[in-house]
């Protein structure tokens, strides 16, 4: 992926349209982005970010990326052209931000946006326009997730060390978003999940064939023999272990079961004999029974002749009074209905008399008929007919008074409601005015928000540059007591290396001279000199001193060694020491003078943001309440207009009312008289209309009652004569029911049958020549039960034995099979068990699956990172691949260690100095895109951004990685890096000046030499 141009709008810190041409760039390959702190040179890089994967690079909240400083209804937007494969694309985002409505006050939020095109031929084509399918797209073309990206193009300010300085299992996650190896932590917890499944499959199958050998030992037990001594364990009830033992369980029960159906067939046998015997005694005694039964029947029944007769006569009574029962009947029913009606007319007479007592406004006819005895059914014919007009007339008179009646309540109910609304007029004229009172409030509040929003961004920069400061100054004085305890360490080191090696001088001369004087001693006079060959020896070399041997040397030797090593790592941390005083002066400025008051500046700096941080907050909540001031006043105003047109409608309304309710009521006093209320006269006439229409109809009942009586009573008496009845009454008292007479002739029948059957079945033979006495019935009764219960008992003992049998044996079957398959379920878990133990790390080489992946991977990053961190560090630092998690599977496998060429020895990546650190990063992160780029199917790499770190090299390490970036250029990649160190404006000839004002920042491309 190489970028070509980067349009910003209203994004950032970036209100104005901002274009980034990086092909203006590419022909110097390096360069430089730089400006004051918090400018928005990140920012750059944020938007560069956000364009491709709609992320940020940074921690910034992606609903706060439109620009403070561009006008309200501005669009957020960023554009970026790339090119991948050799094709030329463009995506364009603009992020989810706040819009000012269209109509009407308030805002609405607007969602992110995305698109995609393929450019080419003076012409685009759209790939993709909806986010997700935009970042897909992205994904496919990069070659790379947004995560990889941050890794590999985009080195976020303090992010790219996380690999270096991470723990194993840090560092294994930052691995897994650049690599792929979920399917190998897929493969180890899927061969673990059947490794458990295997050994639980296990323990099931040993439990159920245990479970299986239980269940026969339980089927055993209540058939085993009993042991001669209690105490001691039976051999034939201990609990089977093996298929042999439940093989002789099997043995065992088929001999229970032989003996069982043997006791079985002789309880049989005699249960049969027992039956016999019973059933001949039975019978026996079931004749001598039936025999004394009847000799009792025909007593009883020959003792009940007297009252059989008697019944016979008052049959035959009953029978003769049937014949006259209607003519009675009838002649009773007149003369009782007769006295029941004079009752009845009586109790009417007096409810009629009452009625008409309560009632008011009767016709004549009705005022004059006479109650004290029944009148004619003429009179009460007419009475009637009277009265139902008369109650016409007072129920048109009920419905006029009901009218008024309704009218009042209206009149009353429209003056309610004209004070309802008189009251609804003032509430409403009272809260319009508190209303007023309160947006007039509110107003001043948002102007005094918006003032407070507009100073925010120049108060947050301001901050920021106030807190670093502070910091910085703070940290000087530690600082420079670093600085001296490191020039005090270094110039120990260098008196040490000093006295090792005057000490070392010292012991070679003393070699030398005492090597001299050994040479003398075996001088002679006209001997050639073994040195020089002369032949004379005027100054013979002697020596007083201890000869010097050669250990003595060697230790000397090493002691300088070991001095100028430790010289060396004093002036190493004393250049160290140097550069992070020279980086915090340079932070601090003038504050490095007077930290307090840097402090306190920083303080009140944070305090002024954060008071305009609250107030601008407000803003949003400010604006919707005044739009719901003015939505109130409106309705309030509508409110007081509707009550006052409502008051004086009712008003009206509540006078017509009363006018119709008064002439409703002058005309019913006309037509009844003062204080007369027509309900009252019409709830009166309703019992006199009932008693008078009862007495009507009683006054036709007791003419008709009157003319039956007369007529039953003549047809009785012609048909009394010859019956021996004097009167009605005897032939009632004689009358007896159908149902009952028929009962009567049935019994009787019945009783002569029955004695001519007992008679009869005593002379029956096979009653005769019977024994005096009852046979015993119960004792051959008892024979038969204890014979059943002992083949009962015999049944049941083969049943159970039987059962015991075929379920022992089905149970010792499934337990061959079960073992069977035991057996072929144990090798099966044995190799399950060996692959997931290696593939988790339990087993040697104790590294799991996912480990080993990502520590081959980890081992790849490092070759390529060691070729360059050689060469920005002279050859002496190289990364090594450790076991840092030691035995334990998951924990092994990714450590890193630094391995010195100085000491020879390898040493924690945390002892590195900053600077070191950042060049050990650098290389790191550089080796990261190199095996990425190897391993993502070909993606070409084109460009590196870098965001800060430089300002902790000395200037003989920022000159090592610089020219490794120079290396990286001459391959053709575009490098960009953000910094303040002020060696690298000078050695970078282009690069992006950014500047901050009031009204935004400001970005602009310098193609050639920096100014």
């Amino acid at each position: 992926m190489k970028p070509h141009l980067l349009r910003i709008e209203a994004f950032g810190p970036y209100a104005e349209p901002t274009a980034i041409s990086f092909d203006a760039l590419s022909p110097e390959g390096l360069f430089l982005i730089h400006g004051s702190t918090g400018a928005g040179k990140t920012f750059l890089l944020d938007a560069l970010c956000f364009a491709l994967y709609g992320e940020v690079s940074g921690d910034r909240n992606l609903k706060g990326l439109k620009s403070d400083h561009a006008a309200a209804g501005a669009l957020p937007q960023v554009v970026l052209e790339f090119s991948c494969g050799g094709v030329r694309y463009r995506v364009e985002r603009s992020p989810a931000h706040s819009a000012p409505r269209a109509r009407g006050s308030g805002t609405v939020e607007r969602a992110a946006q995305a698109a995609l095109f393929r450019l080419g031929g003076g012409e685009r084509q759209t790939i993709a326009s909806r986010t997700s399918e935009v970042n897909q797209e992205v994904e496919r073309l990069v070659g790379l997730n947004a995560a990889q990206f941050r890794q590999v193009i985009l080195l976020p300010q303090g992010r790219f060390a996380a690999v270096l300085r991470a723990g194993g299992e840090e560092r294994e996650a930052l691995l897994k978003t650049l690599f792929d190896t979920v399917l190998f932590e897929q493969a180890s917890s899927w061969l673990e999940e059947r490794d458990r499944a295997a050994r639980i499959e296990l323990a099931e199958r040993n439990r159920a064939l245990e479970v299986l050998r239980r269940q026969a030992a339980h089927e055993w037990s209540a058939h085993a023999p009993a042991a001669p001594d209690p105490s001691a364990e039976s051999a034939s009830g201990a609990l089977p272990e093996t298929q042999e033992d439940l093989d002789r369980l099997c043995e065992r029960i088929a001999a229970v079961v032989a003996m069982t159906a043997a006791d079985l067939e002789r309880r049989s046998a005699a249960l049969e004999v027992a039956r016999q015997a019973r059933a001949v005694c039975d019978s026996l005694a079931e004749r001598w029974d039936r025999r004394a039964a009847a000799s009792a029947r025909l007593a009883e029944r020959e003792s009940q002749r007297a009252s059989v007769e008697e019944f016979r006569q008052r049959l035959q009574r009953a029978e003769r009074a049937e014949a006259l029962r209607a003519s009675a009947a009838e002649e009773d029913s007149a003369r009782y209905d007769l006295e029941s009606l004079k009752g009845t007319i009586a109790e009417q007479l007096r409810q009629a008399v009452r009625a008409r007592e309560r009632a008011r406004a009767l016709p004549p006819s009705v005022r004059l008929l006479p109650l004290q005895a029944l009148p004619s059914l003429d009179d009460l014919t007419a009475a009637s007919n009277d009265l139902a007009a008369r109650r016409a007339e007072v129920q048109a008179l009920c419905q006029q008074a009901q009218e008024a009646q309704q009218a009042a309540v209206r009149a009353v109910e429209a003056g309610r409601r004209a004070q309802v609304a008189e009251g609804d007029q003032g509430r409403a004229a009272a809260a319009l005015e508190q209303r007023q009172r309160q947006r007039l409030a509110d107003a001043e509040a948002l102007q005094r928000a918006c003032s407070a929003r507009d100073r925010l961004s120049g108060l947050q920069r301001a901050a920021e540059e106030a807190g670093e400061r502070a910091r910085s100054a703070m940290a000087v004085a530690p600082a420079r007591q670093r600085l001296s305890t490191a020039e005090a360490g270094r110039n120990r080191a260098d008196a040490e290396r000093n006295r090792a090696l005057a000490a070392l001088l010292d012991l070679r001369q003393a070699q030398i001279a005492g090597m001299a004087a050994r040479l003398a001693q075996g001088l002679r006079r006209g001997d050639p000199c073994p040195v020089c060959g002369a032949l004379e020896h005027p100054r013979p070399a002697h020596s007083d001193r201890e000869p010097v041997g050669e250990e003595r040397i060697k230790s000397a030797e090493a002691a300088v060694e070991a001095a100028t090593g430790a010289a060396r790592a004093a002036a190493t941390a004393l250049a160290t020491a140097e550069a992070e005083l020279k980086a915090l002066l340079e932070k601090a400025g003038e504050a490095a003078g007077d930290p307090a008051a840097a402090v306190e500046g920083a303080r009140q700096a944070a305090a002024d943001r954060t008071a305009a941080q609250e107030a601008a907050v407000a803003i949003e909540a400010l604006e919707a309440v005044l739009s719901d001031h003015d939505r109130h006043l409106q309705s309030l105003q509508a409110a007081v207009q509707a009550a006052g047109t409502e008051r004086a409608l009712q008003l009206r309304a509540a006078a017509d009312e009363e006018q119709r309710a008064a002439v409703l009521r002058a005309g019913i006093a006309r037509e009844l008289g003062e204080e007369v209320e027509p309900a009252a006269v019409l709830e009166a006439f309703g019992p006199l209309q009932s008693g008078l229409r009862a007495l009507a109809s009683s006054a036709a009942e007791w003419s008709r009652g009157t003319s039956r009586l007369e007529r039953a009573m003549e047809r009785l008496a012609s048909e009394l004569a010859g019956t021996g009845f004097a009167d009605g009454a005897a032939v009632l008292a004689a009358l007896v029911e159908e149902g009952r007479r028929r009962h009567w002739a049935e019994r009787i029948a019945g009783y002569e049958r029955e004695v001519i059957e007992l008679r009869g079945a005593l002379a029956a033979p096979e009653l005769a020549a019977l024994p005096e006495e009852r046979p015993d019935t119960a004792a051959a009764a008892a024979a038969q039960a204890t014979a059943d219960a002992a083949r009962t008992l015999a049944t049941r003992a083969d049943t159970q034995a039987r059962g015991a049998q075929g379920e022992i044996e089905r149970l010792a079957a499934e337990h061959r099979q079960g073992a069977a398959a035991l057996a072929q379920e144990r090798q099966r878990a044995q190799r399950l068990q060996a692959v997931a133990d290696r593939c988790s790390g339990r087993s040697a080489p104790h590294i799991s699956l996912q480990r080993w992946v990502l520590s081959t991977y980890l081992g790849e990053i490092c070759g390529f990172a060691n070729q360059r961190l050689e060469l920005m560090t002279a050859g002496r630092y190289q990364l090594r691949l450790t076991d840092a998690g030691g035995r334990g599977g998951r924990q092994a496998g990714l450590g890193l260690r630094v391995l010195d060429a100085y000491t020879g020895e390898e040493r924690e990546v945390n002892s590195l100095s900053g600077g070191e650190t950042f060049q050990a990063s650098l290389a790191l992160a550089l080796g990261v895109a190199d095996t990425v780029q190897a391993h993502a199917g070909g993606v070409h790499l084109e460009a590196l951004f870098i965001d800060e770190g430089f300002g902790t090299l000395d200037p003989d390490n920022l000159q090592l990685a610089m020219d490794e970036l120079d290396r990286l250029r001459e391959g053709g990649r575009l490098i960009g890096i953000i910094s303040h160190v002020g060696a690298l404006r000078e050695r970078i000839r282009a690069g992006i000046e950014v500047s901050a004002s009031e009204r935004g920042s400001v970005a602009v491309v310098r193609a050639t030499v920096m100014d």
